[in-house]
């Protein structure tokens, strides 16, 4: 039997789904083993930003798959809290959602997922996924691959009630 939410308690399930899947120290660590540039503080900055952004992307993707319309937009609502708990001001946060998260949500919406490494590195190295090392193509591909089915997987065993 499926777990019932209320909409205060799937908004903070898919809140929780981003901060696990976004924590600096383990981001960093993938980055550093697909090798892709993060030894200085922008180098990380910029990793980070952009992870943040498909993340972000995924729990809402999630969200529409298998919640009501009213949590995907409670969700959405509490995006600048979310960022502002990161450390973001109020224009980064709209940079944030104007730029990087759109550029990871319009494939999804369209369910294109599997254009999002190609977003993320154009995004991220300004170079189209061809001229990536495949190894890194590889493990950040299989990484966003395996974000976006924990996500459905977790969000799927919930029923959303409505208060």
């Amino acid at each position: 039997m499926k777990r019932r939410l209320t909409l205060a308690q799937a908004v903070e399930a898919a809140s929780i789904l981003f901060e696990l899947n976004t924590e600096p120290k383990a981001v960093l660590a993938i980055a550093a083993r697909a090798g892709l540039p993060c030894a200085t503080e922008e180098e990380q900055k910029a990793f980070l930003w952009e992870w943040r952004a498909y993340v972000h992307a995924a729990v809402l993707y999630g969200l529409m798959v298998q919640a009501p319309n009213v949590v995907v937009v409670e969700y959405l609502r509490v995006t600048q809290d979310m960022l502002h708990r990161l450390g973001y001001g109020s224009e980064q946060a709209t940079d944030f959602v104007d730029g990087a998260f759109r550029a990871y949500t319009d494939p999804m919406v369209r369910t294109q997922t599997q254009e999002c490494p190609s977003v993320f590195f154009q995004r991220l190295l300004n170079k189209p996924m061809e001229e990536v090392p495949a190894q890194t193509v590889a493990m950040i591909s299989a990484v966003m691959a395996m974000v976006m089915s924990a996500t459905l997987d977790k969000l799927e065993q919930y029923e959303y009630g409505l208060e």
